[in-house]
């Protein structure tokens, strides 16, 4: 892990505090300047080389309110921390700032600040930014033909849960690669991007919506999955291909599946900027298509984009889910979106709820729909069946939090 930090703050004490709390973390470097106006000339000498930015609200000159502005305008892709002793609401407003734009805001901290704010924000950095960590080998791209050849692409499923009244909302469809003669399971992380650069992640995404569809019939006959839907993923590049809706249409009338009751999920990897990318959505939409944009809170997609896209759904980023019990940054963003949920008629999924502390602080929003190994785990079709029916006798009624002890993994 190589992360590199810049702390902007007028008072020399303040920075040499963080520093050393980040020099405790393991970050590779931590640098500090005390005006806004200087670390703008630093960020446009190089803006790539700091991963986290540490920014004060109040300061002589060029305050923190303007500088989170302008960093916006160039760009700045890291992730950035609000550090302030001023009093909630003037954060609150600079949180906004930064939401309404493009930049990836790691947390929203009251002075004075301690080292275990910092460690969730930087688990919050890596989460959005996988790149910073060390890269796992990936799949031989002869060694991908062949699992495609051999359709060795196998759908998991993780299920989406109303975590007010315990009721299966949905399941969200996860890729799997069997690799080798020993059928070795590899995850996204392995395969996708090598997918993608050699023009096989068509391939690889009809071949899991296609195995899903098949086996979507069985799950939804199931009494608890009634009226739950099936998410499937496309990335923005897939979705700017005038081929997907109606190749998505035939799939569902070859397997007989009603379309509404399937969600097409956007990965949030890239900025949804193009007008092909818009005519999908919309053509999705005409179809019945639900649409959800994934990963909400990583910076590409801001809350006015939301409101001029004609989506179903959105998914609050995991990484904002971890730590939201003592967050209030992240509490606000939760906030922001079910009012705009509320006001557009589009259901809001908690991602990556995996503590039962964030799970006890979720339980008290209402109409919040929850996704996270604290619910289940992804399963394969077989397992999955036999986790329904394990969580019906135990009771539909039952807190989401209890499953988990009556239900094999």
């Amino acid at each position: 892990m190589s992360i590199n930090v810049l702390i902007i703050d007028d008072s020399l004490s303040c920075c040499q505090l963080l520093a050393s709390y980040f020099n405790t973390l393991d970050v590779n470097q931590v640098d500090y300047c005390h005006e806004g106006g200087k670390a703008l000339s630093r960020l446009a000498a190089n803006r790539n080389y700091y991963h986290i930015l540490v920014v004060d609200l109040h300061m002589p000159g060029m305050d923190g309110i303007e500088l989170l502005s302008k960093l916006a305008r160039i760009g700045f892709r890291g992730g950035v921390i609000i550090a302030s002793a001023m009093e909630s609401r003037i954060i609150e407003t600079a949180s906004e700032v930064v939401i309404g734009s493009r930049l990836r805001l790691l947390g929203a901290l009251m002075k004075p600040i301690c080292r275990a704010q910092l460690q969730i924000c930087i688990e919050r950095l890596l989460m959005m930014s996988p790149e910073l960590v060390s890269p796992k080998r990936p799949m031989k791209l002869e060694s991908l033909k062949q699992s495609i050849i051999h359709r060795r692409v196998v759908p998991y499923y993780q299920p989406q849960v109303n975590i007010n009244t315990g009721r299966i909302e949905g399941f969200e469809v996860l890729c799997r690669m069997q690799q080798g003669e020993q059928l070795k399971l590899l995850t996204p992380d392995f395969f996708i991007e090598l997918a993608e650069q050699n023009n096989l992640l068509n391939a690889v995404s009809e071949q899991l919506i296609d195995g899903a569809l098949d086996e979507w019939g069985d799950i939804e006959r199931h009494p608890d999955c009634s009226l739950a839907t099936l998410s499937i993923n496309l990335t923005p590049k897939q979705l700017g291909q005038s081929y997907w809706p109606s190749r998505l249409k035939h799939f569902c009338e070859q397997h007989q599946v009603d379309m509404g009751r399937v969600t097409v999920e956007i990965t949030e990897n890239h900025a949804l900027d193009r007008q092909s990318q818009h005519s999908g959505i919309s053509r999705l939409r005409l179809h019945n298509f639900g649409v959800a944009i994934d990963d909400f809170g990583t910076g590409y997609t801001n809350l006015t984009q939301l409101c001029r896209l004609p989506i179903s759904e959105l998914k609050l980023d995991m990484s904002l889910v971890r730590g939201i019990h003592m967050d209030p940054l992240a509490q606000t963003i939760l906030k922001s979106l079910l009012d705009i949920g509320n006001q557009l008629g589009v259901k809001v999924v908690a991602e990556g709820v995996e503590d039962p502390r964030d799970f006890a602080f979720l339980e008290n929003v209402p109409d919040l729909i929850v996704q996270g190994f604290l619910v289940c785990r992804p399963k394969p079709f077989g397992e999955l069946m036999r986790w329904l029916n394990v969580r019906r006798k135990v009771g539909q009624n039952q807190k989401v939090i209890s499953l988990q002890t009556a239900a094999p993994h």
